[in-house]
Parts: structure tokens; sequence; C-alpha cells
């Protein structure tokens, strides 16, 4: 999905009690535990984290949200990290959002959402993408809640958001393929 400007970003306030925080030095570990709990799909570690992160504790310092719980425990993280795999340039990349399972439905993934859309434009970078999976609802709506639209790039691509929005999911088509190489 993409969103072509971070402009007129809307805006959720923390729920009391709630705070974002940044990386840390052992977080990797806090991650993985978050990332796994929400992602039944895949396995994830702190070694998954260093391959996608790598240990540039300033740039993780950075870009990489912790959603706190009264009492200070993580219960959510997001991170605003670069574009890659044709997506350099200006684009900056929403990565691994994740909500702690018994945290989610408490609309917390809205100000860590924009609190990584802001990051982003605050790092210079003018648009945004992500990539996730069909099966994602709740996270398929947030995200075009926030501005982002589908990125057609297959044939097959228009026909799956078709479907999409015939089982109810609130979506705009664009009119033509989006190519954000041009």
């Amino acid at each position: 999905m993409v969103r072509r400007h971070l402009e007129a970003l809307p805006t959720f306030p923390l729920p009391a009690g709630y705070a974002l925080r940044m990386f840390e030095r052992g977080d990797a570990a806090t991650w993985a535990r978050l990332v796994q709990a929400a992602d039944l799909h895949q396995a994830v570690s702190a070694d998954r984290h260093r391959e996608v992160f790598g240990e540039d504790l300033d740039t993780l310092r950075q870009r990489q949200f912790f959603l706190t719980a009264p009492g200070g425990e993580a219960v959510g993280t997001a991170t605003a990290w670069y574009g890659s795999g044709g997506w350099e340039r200006d684009w900056g990349r929403v990565h691994w959002v994740a909500i702690r399972p018994d945290c989610q439905g408490r609309g917390l993934s809205k100000p860590l959402l924009h609190a990584v859309l802001e990051r982003l434009r605050r790092l210079g970078h003018r648009r945004a993408y992500l990539i996730t999976e069909t099966v994602r609802r709740a996270a398929l709506r947030l995200y075009l809640r926030f501005g982002f639209e589908p990125d057609l790039r297959r044939a097959e691509d228009r026909s799956v958001w078709m479907d999409l929005r015939r089982a109810g999911l609130p979506v705009a088509l664009p009119d033509c393929a989006f190519e954000p190489m041009r």
C-alpha cells in the first residue's frame, strides 16, 4: 500500500497512561516478543530484528517506536524505516506494526501509526509505503483511514482489491496502475 504524500496526517491522541518511546539498548528482544505475539504466521526472534534493522543504535533510536501501557510495559511497536527494493528515493517504509493481541481493538495503533508517519516526514521522506497481507482486515482498514491506497502493479492486484471492496472494505481503486519509480 502507498501514501503518496505525508501532509495532512490524521491525528489520534494516546489513551490516558499510554506513551510512546524510542528504541533502547536491549529492545531487539522486546520487539521480537511483541511481533511474535501479534503475528502467528511466522517465527520472529531478536536475530530477525538484527537482520532487518541492523545494529546501528542511533538509527534505531530515531526510527523505532514502542508503545507502552500504564506502568511502562511495551505493548506495541512500529518502525519508520527506509525504502528499499526500488522504493529508495523519497519513500519511507512503515515497517512491522504490531500491537500485543490482548491490547488490540483499543485504538492504540492509530497514534502509533501517526507517530511513525510524522517521523518519516521529519526525516525527509515525502511518501510512504508498507507491505501487508489481505487477510489482515483490521490493518487494511487502519491504513486506508490514514490515506494509504492499494499499490496496483500486477494484473491480479486489482482483482484482489475488488474482492476486498465487495467484502465491505472501504477502498477506492485508482484508475490505473501506480508505478512509484517513474
